[in-house]
């Protein structure tokens, strides 16, 4: 795995705004005397797929779009799980034909490098009084360092407790818990994707995590935004990216575009969601 991939995803969520003092100051207040703070270590990531025009995900653009409309550069939104209208996903379109190229290895590497240690993602949520309602809570996302302990199956022991790298974290102050489900938006991300030797770096622009909690204590959630098609459509042939995958995305990312449309009336951005999973940690200093 490059070093380049690493440290990307080690500053996901760096380019956030950050808090100011009065902020920090309201945020410690709305903490009642028994607030705590809930953490975990990402120990799945998958691109979030899409079933018959459901997805999870967020709506990104506040607009509800639909097939040949004037918003969303006409490409139709999906609907979440729970019905709701709007949702914005559509790199998950791409999935079916990505999955017949050398892009189907990319979940599994990053998987791997969670798994090795080398990538921690660490979600949380703090001034947490109530895990079901909270109507004040930070919501933030960093990277764990060091050798954390596995199970024989391989994958992350609960209740573990992790160092946090302080220079790789964000916060996003006075947000709120509904049905033990937080969101912390807005969040600027950069989540590389790594395709055989060739790192494609996806940065997600004003997007959002959610983050929700389990009755056993693990967590599960999205991260999503809008990713800048120039970039990517640069990087991969700067990475020198297969043939096969570097057609797909070259022929159709333009078309599924959704967000962020130019003078011209053509959209700049598709959006993208990540799914992932989560085991409940400690941290030796909390955030």
């Amino acid at each position: 795995m490059s070093p380049r991939l690493l440290v990307c995803f080690g500053l996901l969520g760096c380019t956030a705004p950050p808090a100011d003092t009065a902020a920090s100051s309201n945020q410690a207040q709305c903490a009642g005397p028994s607030a705590t703070t809930a953490l975990w270590v990402i120990d799945t990531l998958s691109f979030a797929r899409i079933e018959d025009g459901v997805s999870d995900g967020f709506d990104l653009d506040g607009l509800t779009s639909t097939a040949n409309g004037s918003d969303g550069c006409g490409r139709a939104d999906q609907v979440g799980s729970n019905g709701s209208p709007g949702i914005d996903n559509a790199f998950g379109e791409l999935i079916p034909a990505l999955e017949n190229t050398e892009f189907v290895a990319a979940e599994a590497l990053v998987n791997d490098t969670i798994r090795t240690g080398e990538l921690m993602l660490v979600p949380w949520v703090d001034s947490l009084d109530d895990a079901d309602h909270d109507d004040c809570v930070g919501v933030g996302i960093g990277r764990a360092v060091g050798e954390p302990m596995l199970g024989t199956d391989g994958n992350f022991l609960a209740g573990q407790t992790l160092s946090l790298d302080p220079e790789q974290a964000v916060s996003v102050d006075g947000m709120a818990v509904a049905s033990a489900s937080a969101v912390g938006r807005p969040v600027t991300a950069s989540i590389p994707v790594q395709v055989l030797d060739a790192a494609i770096d996806f940065r997600i622009i004003d997007g959002a995590i959610r983050i929700d909690m389990l009755e056993d204590g693990h967590a599960k959630g999205v991260v999503a935004g809008g990713i800048d098609i120039a970039e990517v459509l640069a990087l991969t042939r700067e990475q020198g990216i297969a043939a096969e995958v570097g057609d797909i995305l070259e022929s159709l990312l333009g078309v599924v575009a959704d967000l962020a449309p130019g003078p011209d009336g053509e959209c700049t951005q598709i959006s993208m969601t990540l799914a992932y999973t989560a085991t409940p940690i400690y941290a030796f200093e909390g955030p």
